[in-house]
């Protein structure tokens, strides 16, 4: 985008600059010659329309920086919320975690209980012959 200003601005600028040079006569200021502060009758055009154009830059810059304004509350907002989002999401991946660990310690818990109290086994255990029966 900076890109983009450049190959609009640096034209127009350098339009700017060769109508400066080449209006360069001499024309009063008429409101201004009545002041006793005011020393020169008259002064360069160029000069004139450089001062216009820096008073309309700045009244534009300034002119886009209030439009922004809310724009910019905005997202100071949101960004004030995203850091509180990602407070509470740190937080709750953190419980995820912890809960997931868990879940994996009882998986394995019944895993293992499930090895050692097998149903299986406790049926074959009913209808096979015990030790001592087979002693006898």
């Amino acid at each position: 985008m900076w890109l983009f200003k450049l190959l609009i601005v640096f034209p127009l600028f350098a339009l700017l600059v060769v109508f400066l040079v080449q209006n360069n006569e001499l024309v009063s200021l008429w409101p201004f010659t009545q002041f006793d502060w005011f020393r020169y009758e008259k002064v360069s055009t160029s000069i004139i329309y450089f001062i216009l154009f820096c008073l309309g830059w700045f009244f534009g810059r300034f002119s886009a920086w209030s439009a922004y304004a809310p724009l910019r509350a905005m997202l100071r907002k949101q960004k004030k919320e995203n850091k509180v989002l990602s407070k509470e999401h740190e937080k709750l991946d953190h419980e995820y975690e912890k809960l997931n660990q868990q879940y994996t310690n009882l998986q394995e818990d019944k895993a293992e209980r499930a090895h050692r109290f097998s149903l299986n086994k406790k049926i074959k255990s009913w209808f096979s012959k015990s030790n001592s029966e087979e002693n006898l």
